[in-house]
């Protein structure tokens, strides 16, 4: 009779932890982002948060100079499709990431960092 209640407690219990964690993961929408300002991510936004390394054609962030735990990263074109992504959740918050843009054409792009929370958006001009 006792490992009748519980196993239906730990039941109850699982179904609950589960509804639970599928509302929070249910009610994110990661298309409506809001843009955040330098000072709103970043420790020191006037330093080396991001660089871009002409003659190597890569780019730098520095996740430790952001106060945002970060989902994904995109870099998109002027027509705004996407050319590069990347998950960033599994990283830890001490790299400093290096995004390879040598196969990237000449011209403007946006590189987006989504939070769960917002977006950080950084434009990158490259020529040739």
């Amino acid at each position: 009779m006792q490992s009748k209640y519980s196993f239906l407690s730990l039941f109850l219990l699982f179904f609950t932890a589960s509804y639970v964690s599928a509302q929070a993961v249910a009610s994110f929408d990661s298309e409506k982002l809001t843009p955040l300002k330098p000072s709103e991510f970043a420790i020191h936004p006037d330093e080396w948060t991001f660089y871009l390394d002409k003659e190597n054609k890569v780019y730098y962030i520095d996740f430790e100079s952001i106060n945002v735990n970060l989902s994904d990263i995109r870099v998109l074109d002027k027509d705004g499709d996407i050319v590069k992504s990347d998950k960033l959740w599994d990283l830890p918050v001490n790299t400093i990431y290096e995004l390879n843009i040598s196969d990237l054409k000449p011209g403007n792009y946006k590189v987006e960092l989504r939070s769960y929370t917002g977006m950080i958006e950084n434009e990158i001009i490259l020529s040739e």
